[in-house]
Order: C-alpha cells, then structure tokens, then sequence
C-alpha cells in the first residue's frame, strides 16, 4: 500500500513545498493531473464605486520645484498634498485623492505667485536705486 506522505514512522517535520499536484488516493477513476483550475474573481462593486483607469494629477514636480524655487513654506505643504495623493488613491480613497490633489494644485500656485511677487518687489527696488553703493 502506497502512503501518500511516506513510511508510517518517518518524520516529515517542517512545510513542504507546494508542487502542484495532489497525493492520488487510488480510489479515484482517474489520478489527478495538476492542480485544480484557479477560482474566477467576480469583482464586487458598491453603490458609489466608481473606477479610475489611472491616479489623479498630483502636481508632484511642479510642487518640488516652487519650493526649491519660489517660497518654501507653502511649497512644503504642497508637497505633502501631492503625495498623499498617490497614497490615498493606492488605498481605494478616489474622492479623498481627488481632493489632496486639489490642494496641492492650489499650493503649488499660491508658493508661485509668492514667489514672483517677492521677485517683482526685488526688480523694483533694485530699478528704484536701492541698488546702489
């Protein structure tokens, strides 16, 4: 008689790798030739779900660049926006993605324009002879 895990007697001790097929108990009319056929995944849908073919603009680049460029404060917090854009969307938070990267759209433009507003007050003084020796 065939022992489908070895000798009585013999230790088998710690976790065989799967291989794929299963021991053939000879009771069948046939031995089985792999492994069953994997489950079919049926999608569950909630009312509400709506899916997204890709992530939300999160503004990631331009957010990195006003803060090294313009005013670094907001710059900061637009950069922090951004990526929980990219995490909230990973985890299945489409209108929470949505809405972090909207907010880092918005301080991305507010370090841009603070930035350019610190310049502009720098050219004119500097044209009003506050340059000068």
């Amino acid at each position: 008689m065939a022992y489908p895990q070895g000798p009585p007697g013999e230790d088998w001790g710690g976790n065989t790798p799967y291989t794929g097929n299963t021991p053939y108990d000879g009771q069948s009319q046939q031995p089985p030739t792999g492994p069953p056929p994997p489950p079919q995944y049926q999608p569950q849908y909630g009312p509400g779900y709506q899916q997204y073919a890709r992530p939300p603009q999160n503004y990631l680049v331009p957010a990195i660049l006003v803060t090294l460029l313009c005013f670094l404060p907001t710059g900061i917090a637009a950069i922090i926006y951004a990526t929980q854009a990219n995490a909230k969307f990973n985890t299945g938070d489409y209108a929470g993605a949505e809405q972090a990267a909207g907010k880092a759209k918005m301080w991305t433009f507010i370090s841009l324009g603070v930035g350019l507003f610190v310049l502009l007050i720098v050219i004119i003084s500097s044209a009003a002879g506050g340059g000068g020796y």
